[in-house]
């Protein structure tokens, strides 16, 4: 039963009309400057690459934000767990995109964060709904579906 489940879902996933091809590359750069942002631990910069308004869902929460003034606020604070955690650096691979016409993206991100020391890594997924506005690519919506929670 498990073995046939895979295979119509490896079946699927060949059928979708992105696999196997290269994703854009302003899809493949507004991911390395999220990516970079983080590194920077630069609250700023990662709600920058944020649209307003904007929300993230985690869990059974939703959060909307309608200002740059909240998204910024968030990510600093998001920062600041993730330096209190032993943040080191974040590797990423993109395990799925989707065009969605030509100003909206969908993607599947798995992530890689290296922490001080001996503590493990944090592995997990987020998806993200892009919105390509004036100036390039932006977050609409982040949904932290394999992120534990840091604050609890």
């Amino acid at each position: 039963m498990l073995k046939a489940q895979a295979r119509e879902q490896a079946q699927q996933l060949q059928d979708l009309p992105n696999i196997g091809k290269a994703m854009p590359a302003d899809l493949a750069d507004f991911v390395a400057r999220y990516c970079a942002a983080f590194n920077a631990l630069d609250g700023a910069a990662i709600a920058a690459l944020y649209a307003v308004p904007s929300a993230i869902a985690h869990g059974s929460s939703y959060t909307h934000w309608t200002d740059a003034a909240a998204i910024t606020a968030n990510m600093a604070a998001l920062c600041t767990l993730y330096r209190d955690g032993g943040y080191v650096a974040a590797s990423y691979t993109v395990a799925h995109w989707w065009p969605q016409g030509p100003d909206h993206a969908v993607l599947d991100v798995a992530w890689h964060i290296t922490r001080e020391g001996d503590l493990p890594p944090w592995q997990f997924h987020t998806g993200y709904n892009l919105l390509r506005g004036e100036h390039g690519w932006l977050v609409r919506l982040c949904t932290a579906y394999e992120e534990a929670r840091l604050d609890a």
